[in-house]
This record gives structure tokens, sequence and C-alpha cells, in this order.
């Protein structure tokens, strides 16, 4: 008996094979799932799931999210997927892949606060301007 796991992101699916062990990190520890586990949905660490192709394994970096395990159907939604063979090149593609993303967000999150920071300065001014009638 074998699982289907399918791992989806924003922007479609990355992966839809059939695998027999799906091993990944989640908030609360480290978890493998196999045929017939029980049914269960579990939030996703950033971090490595791997699963078995033959008798090999196979990696996908996950960007968190959440993993649900349905039968014998293991979908997984993540941020971003980033899949590989080999896991030294893929931990060090994700350390790479991964920070910079942080780094994008703090940008976004400062160029966010400054937009928040003018518009409440503009409503000051408007407000002073008008005597404080009418007012937001």
């Amino acid at each position: 008996m074998e699982l289907t796991l399918k791992i989806s992101t924003p922007v479609g699916i990355a992966l839809e094979t059939t695998t027999e062990q799906v091993d990944f990190e989640a908030i609360d520890g480290f978890f493998t799932i196999l045929p017939r586990h029980v049914d269960m949905v579990s939030a996703l660490k950033s971090g490595i799931l791997s699963y078995k192709v033959g008798d090999k394994k196979a990696y996908v970096a996950c960007n968190k999210g959440v993993l649900v395990k349905k039968n014998d159907e293991v979908s997984v939604s993540t941020k971003l997927a980033v899949l590989g063979m080999d896991l030294k090149e893929l931990q060090q593609k994700i350390a790479i892949d991964f920070k910079e993303m942080e780094q994008e967000r703090k940008e976004v999150n400062l160029a966010m606060a400054k937009l928040e920071l003018g518009l409440a300065k503009g409503i000051l001014a408007l407000n002073k301007e008008g005597g404080g009638h009418g007012g937001i």
C-alpha cells in the first residue's frame, strides 16, 4: 500500500507522487507517516520534509505550512517548496533562499510602517487645517 503525496504552493502544485513514507517536522515534534497511519492535521515548521522514492529518499524544503493526512493521501500546503534529491545541496539552497525571503519581508514591513506613518501625519495635518471638524 502506498501514499499519495501532494505539495501545493500559492503558485501551483510543486509535487504529486506516490511514496511509502513521509517524514516531517511539525511545531510539536518530528513525525513519520506510513500507510494506514491515523488521519491527522499538523502545522509544519520551516524545514525539510522527506519521502521515499524506491529505496532512496527525496527531500522538499518547506517554508512553514499545513500537512493533512486523510486516508491514503498526504497533502501539504506551504508558502514555498524547494525539491531536491541531495540533502546538503538543498540545505545550502534554502539557507540562502529563506534568508532572502526573510530580508524581503522585513523590507516590506518597513515600507508599510513608513506608509502608515505618512498617512497618520497627513490625517493630523488635515485635522489641524480644518480645526478638527469633520474628522475621519
